[in-house]
């Protein structure tokens, strides 16, 4: 049972995802009375939510309490899932799983996984969440055989938490492609954002211990709610790294 302060926050975080960056929820006395709690309780949840990002505290006389919508930030340099990202950064992560199936490949999931058109996979799609508001949208397969009645299990966590536990997979590496895009009108839905905004779309080749790809997806992030972050290690003018960690390459101009 959620505890009376867990209760606020909750509400006062439906409030902010059903507005716009910028708008103003009200002044302490007005959001005190609207949630009908005390001065104390009320500011100890919005400095919890300040120091989150989602909510911007503005001192004078045409302040107040103003949705602020922080970018989460997804580093590039781990292999971790969405809930684990999210809770290092103090959201509460959430997911809508949209679709299972099994299914043939197509060429190019045939390609990332070295499997062929004989073979089936298993795609699922899901929708995340960061304190209730849609952040990214993925789809993520699976080879078929490496991974018998995944379906049956709970998918609404950590995937790569299923495959470890359950088929004792470790994921070591992934190769990830990044490219911006623009959201599709189904897209721009499922994430409550306008068609043809900006996306991120981060696609990806997992490997387990043995170095045998594992996973293919394509999370889609939404463009105004998301910061990438890498580390890049130095080797000195002159010295050629041992391993290219990180790079970015320019895609040919459509003619």
């Amino acid at each position: 049972m959620a505890t009376q302060t867990e209760d606020l926050r909750r509400r006062i975080v439906a409030d902010i995802n059903a507005g716009k960056p910028g708008t103003k929820l009200g002044s302490e006395r007005e959001l005190a009375e609207r949630y009908r709690t005390s001065r104390s309780s009320l500011r100890q949840v919005l400095a919890a939510l300040e120091e989150a990002g989602l909510v911007d505290r503005v001192i004078g006389r045409s302040g107040g309490i103003f949705i602020s919508h922080a970018q989460v930030q997804r580093s590039l340099t781990d292999v971790v899932g969405v809930p684990a990202f999210l809770a290092s950064q103090g959201y509460v992560a959430g997911t809508r799983v949209l679709s299972t199936k099994i299914c043939a490949p197509d060429a190019t999931t045939q390609q990332a996984l070295s499997i062929t058109a004989d073979d089936f996979v298993i795609e699922i799609q899901r929708l995340r969440l960061a304190d209730g508001s849609p952040i990214s949208l993925e789809l993520a397969q699976f080879p078929a055989d490496a991974f018998p009645n995944l379906l049956e299990q709970q998918l609404g966590g950590s995937l790569y938490e299923i495959l470890e536990s359950k088929y004792g997979l470790v994921t070591a590496r992934a190769d990830e492609r990044i490219e911006a895009v623009n959201a599709t009108p189904e897209e721009a839905n499922l994430l409550g954002i306008k068609p043809n905004s900006a996306l991120l779309l981060i696609t990806r080749v997992a490997f387990d211990q043995h170095d045998r790809p594992c996973e293919f997806s394509r999370d889609l992030f939404r463009g105004d709610r998301t910061r990438l972050a890498v580390t890049a290690q130095g080797h000195g003018v002159g010295v050629a790294p041992s391993v290219a960690a990180a790079s970015v390459a320019l895609q040919s101009q459509a003619v």
